[in-house]
């Protein structure tokens, strides 16, 4: 929400509230819970990493694919 409301800030928008909503946050978090679990795609916990750690992670995660094909 913190997020969101700053980016809300920077861009000076004022009206879009549900952009804002806990609730609706929550929703649109579980909803691609779903659709990652539904189509078996790895996810990345990024708290605390780095842009590089999460590149990595990425990289690592094709490789394993690529090398399963």
């Amino acid at each position: 929400v913190d997020i969101r409301k700053n980016r809300m800030v920077t861009i000076k928008e004022r009206e879009n509230t549900s952009y804002t909503d806990i609730q609706k946050i929550r929703e649109e978090v579980e909803n691609a819970k779903r659709t990652f679990i539904k189509y078996k795609w790895p996810t990345i916990d990024v708290t605390r990493k780095s842009v590089e750690e999460v590149a990595a992670s990425v990289i690592k995660i094709h490789e394993i694919y690529k090398s399963n094909d």
